[in-house]
């Protein structure tokens, strides 16, 4: 019997292997676009680091906190990056994309030209352009004039460059632009198919064709690239692909988007319906900074975050319920949910996972076939549907629907466009049969009331399914803690305690509502609490006899030193432990007067007791608690994980321990995990985290995947207006309201980055950092200022940082062509105080003008000295009022000097002429008569 026992479990964990894989985590975003502009046509990242959507009516645009709508006069095509200048296809024809100094896009029309095929592309060689629209090839300058055009009967699919050689498909035919003229190479391309599109990989060309083929081209040779891709693609469609990340990923229209290894054409991981995607069709996709493969689908537009230390691990199929705890037992990983214990498993029978993933559509009335739940079709147009033994009704609809999709190609329907042809046909073709039975059976009772209507998954896409969850079916209520000991896995669900041997659940006890398990190896005990009290059973028995040893209700417990100390509401009694029974050694009360519950642990050889305010530690000279550490603000919350230690949310949501370590990289990645309710740690790089939906894994990475996003100023606004491109921003006086607003495209720690500026001429020190994205000016005085910004994220520590100059222009009256004005007034106005004062005409009139002067001089002067003051000493009238005194009580020493220096100056002149005249008497006197 052991040995048989031994066998089993060989086999047994031969089959159930934990996954370190998991999936990539998925971000959804709604965009403000009514439903019916959900079609998006091209995804592309700007050199800011901002996501931009080409959807029918114009384009979005997107740093992670808000989006933007862009107009354009047409509809975009397709996004294009050529000699590191993005363009862009529209059905008017090429606009260059550029950005202003605030960062703001501008497109400007290059070349007009009606673009009405799907089909367009723009390639650059040996300077010129060659635009591939409407089944032709325009030729174009670098002024992007039009030189020449290239037809074919056939009609242009595609063109190329590969090795510094022009190449183009005409039709199905391969050719070489060799001095200006096409030559076939006489290499042909899949025939019977249309091309849809073709990507450039690191060493090869690829094509896709809208029948499954995909083929590469290495300058020689033509030829299938690979048969698992070619499989996945034959039955979901493929729409669109790039290179991105070392790898060739593609979009399809009911398969998700794969990720495949250029080098082999090996299938790494599929994105789709099943691992949280929320459709399987996807339009467009593209690649972020950080490696964040962003994907456009009919539902909006979602973000997978590659390449970083955390993965989901929900997704895999047979998963039922909510998770609840996780654990990894023997290198089986388990999970507990509300709805029963798992474990996964790899997948071996594709036919049995097909099962658990087909969906069964019940009907009231058998007369009308519901087709819900696009999503899991069997083929690309959904028409594998199984209506029980009716195989030849079944056959009969797959055959006309071959005829309908050959008559509809011819007619140009592709796409989108042909699914939902089919998809109508095929309801015509199952109406009309159930009509004929109607018919045939009107006077008869149809036996059926519901009936089910199923849609298979294709294998290729479970083929990229790699593990299963597996259910224990003796436990299918709600588990909420696991415990792995010697003796098996023990379970504990809202109905009872179970132990998981050998794949089966064999129930301990039947105790309900329990709050704690504690398991000792050294005595196989298994320590239970619940609101009737304390008990134990000994795992080594048959019948696992509780024993009770208290009747108070524990919601904590902790053994240590051969004691095990039990935490209540308002009560901690530490016990020891002889054999199986209990002997209390102390008691202490706690005021807890809301009944919080608290944990109860170890640190430093001392047992201490948390809660969300304060840490006590047990005296061990009295029947009291002593604060060890009280909190500055109460912990947001707290739990335990598989290992019994401590963890803590600080009220700034950050995790630590209290007697354990958790490593910087940890900390930071936890920002971006949702509200935890299950920790289980496996080691030092791997930890795995339950959220309230979610199962996600942390492990450790040493390589810096992740760079850190760009920060800029995303607009600038002044008196609530947007401020238009200028090269300095220049605000005149009293329209100095101004507004910067700040942008760093991060999708995953949006909420923790934060913002740090300084403006040089206005404050004295940095601000403190802050999470706000706009810096708002009031009011600034006049003058040249120049504005320095730091951000930086939860994830590194160094900080981008730029300049912005800006300057508040002074009123007219501090300019210097005003005080030119003034100089030249006041020199008028005292040039004629001094005429008038030397012409002595009006002794009145000339002494009020020189007064008046003098007051009008003073006065221009108190404005003077106020406005170069301003900003060395307080704005207060106290100042003012100072300068005016000082100024009136000089206006009399000023008048008596004035006065003084035009006696002398009149002295002077008097002198001058009465030395004249004598001078001229004298010379009249000697002339001779």
């Amino acid at each position: 019997m052991k040995h048989f026992i031994l066998l089993f479990l060989l086999l047994l964990s031969s089959q159930i292997v934990m996954s370190q894989k998991g999936d990539v985590p998925l971000h959804h975003y709604e965009v403000p676009l009514p439903p019916q502009d959900y079609i998006f046509n091209d995804l592309t990242i700007d050199n800011q680091g901002r996501l931009l959507a080409a959807y029918k009516k114009g384009i979005l645009q997107f740093d992670g906190n808000s989006w933007l709508k862009i107009e354009i006069n047409s509809s975009p095509i397709k996004f294009l990056n050529i000699n590191n200048q993005k363009y862009l296809l529209a059905k008017d024809g090429i606009y260059k994309m550029s950005e202003d100094n605030f960062n703001k896009l501008k497109f400007e029309l290059l070349h007009a030209i009606p673009i009405n095929s799907v089909v367009a592309d723009l390639i650059y060689n040996k300077g010129k352009y060659y635009l591939l629209a409407n089944d032709l090839i325009t030729v174009l300058d670098q002024d992007f004039n039009k030189i020449n055009t290239y037809e074919s009967k056939l009609g242009y699919k595609d063109i190329f460059v590969f090795n510094s050689k022009l190449y183009a498909f005409a039709g199905n035919f391969l050719l070489e632009n060799i001095d200006g003229v096409w030559v076939d190479l006489n290499l042909f391309a899949p025939d019977n198919t249309d091309f849809l599109f073709s990507v450039k990989g690191n060493n090869n060309l690829y094509f896709a064709y809208d029948n499954g083929d995909f083929y590469s081209f290495n300058g020689k040779d033509f030829e299938p690239y690979s048969s698992e891709l070619n499989q996945y693609f034959k039955e979901n469609y493929p729409i669109s692909g790039k290179f991105l990340d070392q790898k060739i990923i593609i979009s399809t229209l009911s398969g998700g988007v794969v990720l495949a290894e250029e080098s082999t054409g090996k299938i790494i991981s599929t994105i789709q319906n099943y691992n949280g995607l929320p459709t399987n069709e996807v339009t467009a996709l593209t690649m972020d900074f950080q490696n964040g493969l962003w994907l456009a689908h009919p539902y909006g537009i979602s973000r997978a975050s590659l390449n970083i230390p955390l993965s989901d691990f929900q997704f895999y199929p047979g998963l039922e319920g909510l998770p609840e705890v996780t654990l990894v037992r023997k290198d089986t990983f388990w999970v507990g949910t509300t709805e029963g214990l798992f474990y996964l498993k790899e997948v071996k029978d594709y036919e049995t996972l097909q099962k658990k993933l087909i969906q069964k559509v019940k009907i009231s009335n058998p007369e009308s076939i519901s087709a819900e739940g696009d999503d899991e079709t069997g083929n690309i147009f959904g028409d594998l549907f199984s209506f029980g033994n009716d195989s030849k009704e079944e056959e009969f609809i797959k055959n006309e629907l071959k005829k309908y999709r050959s008559i509809y190609r011819e007619k140009g329907i592709r796409f989108k466009e042909l699914r939902n042809k089919l998809d109508e046909k095929e309801q015509e073709l199952k109406d009309s049969i159930q009509n004929v039975d109607k018919k045939k059976n009107k006077n008869a009772t149809s036996p059926l009331k519901y009936r089910s209507v199923v849609k298979t998954i294709n294998v290729s896409r479970l083929k990229s399914i790699d593990f299963e969850y597996q259910r224990i079916e003796q436990l299918d209520q709600h588990v909420e803690s696991l415990i792995s000991t010697e003796h098996g896995l023990i379970a504990r669900s809202n109905t009872g305690v179970f132990l998981i041997k050998a794949g089966k659940a064999n129930k301990i006890t039947n105790l309900r509502m329990v709050k704690k398990l504690l398991y000792s190896s050294v005595s196989t005990t298994l320590w239970v609490t619940n609101e009737q009290g304390l008990f134990s059973f000994d795992l080594l028995s048959e019948n696992y006899n509780p024993k009770q040893h208290s009747t108070h209700a524990y919601h904590d417990l902790l053994i240590f030193q051969n004691q095990l100390i039990a935490v209540g509401a308002n009560l901690l009694e530490i016990f020891e432990i002889n054999n199986s029974s209990l002997k209390t050694i102390r008691k202490l009360n706690i005021i807890n007067n809301y009944s919080e519950e608290m944990a109860v642990f170890t640190n430093e050889g001392e047992i201490k007791l948390l809660s969300s305010e304060a840490i006590l530690s047990v005296s061990t000279n009295s029947n009291e608690f002593k604060i060890d550490s009280l909190f500055q603000n109460p912990l947001n919350y707290f739990l335990k994980d598989q290992n019994e230690e401590v963890w803590i949310l600080s009220s700034q949501n950050e995790w630590s321990t209290l007697n354990g370590e958790l490593s910087n990289q940890a900390k930071k990645w936890l920002h971006i995990v949702p509200p935890i309710k299950n920790i289980n740690v496996l080691n030092d790089s791997t930890i795995f985290f339950t959220t309230n939906e979610r199962i996600v894994q942390w492990k450790s990475s040493l390589l810096k995947d992740y760079d850190t996003p760009m920060t800029f100023i995303d607009g600038v606004k002044v008196d609530h207006k947007w401020l238009k491109n200028n090269d300095l921003i220049k605000l005149n006086h009293g329209q100095n309201n101004l507004k910067i607003i700040l942008s760093t495209p991060e999708y995953l720690f949006k909420e923790d980055v934060i913002y740090q500026y300084y403006v040089k001429g206005l404050m004295d020190d940095w601000s403190s950092w802050s999470k706000s994205r706009e810096i708002d000016f009031p009011y600034i005085p006049t003058g040249d200022y120049k504005l320095q910004v730091k951000a930086r994220t939860i994830l590194d520590n160094e900080t981008t940082s730029f300049n912005l100059d800006f300057k508040i222009l002074p009123p007219y009256w501090r300019t210097w062509w005003f005080y030119l004005l003034e100089i030249i007034f006041f020199s008028i106005l005292i040039l004629i105080s001094i005429r008038l004062n030397t012409t002595n005409q009006s002794s009145y009139l000339t002494k009020t003008f020189t007064f008046l002067t003098l007051i009008l001089f003073l006065e221009f002067l108190a404005t003077i000295a106020e406005n170069n003051l301003a900003g060395y000493v307080d704005d207060s009238p106290v100042y003012t009022f100072i300068i005016n005194v000082v100024l009136a009580l000089s206006i009399s020493p000023i008048e008596k000097g004035i006065s003084k220096l035009l006696v002398i100056f009149n002295t002077a002149r008097a002198k001058n002429l009465i030395s004249e005249l004598r001078k001229n008497q004298l010379k009249r006197k000697n002339e001779p008569n």
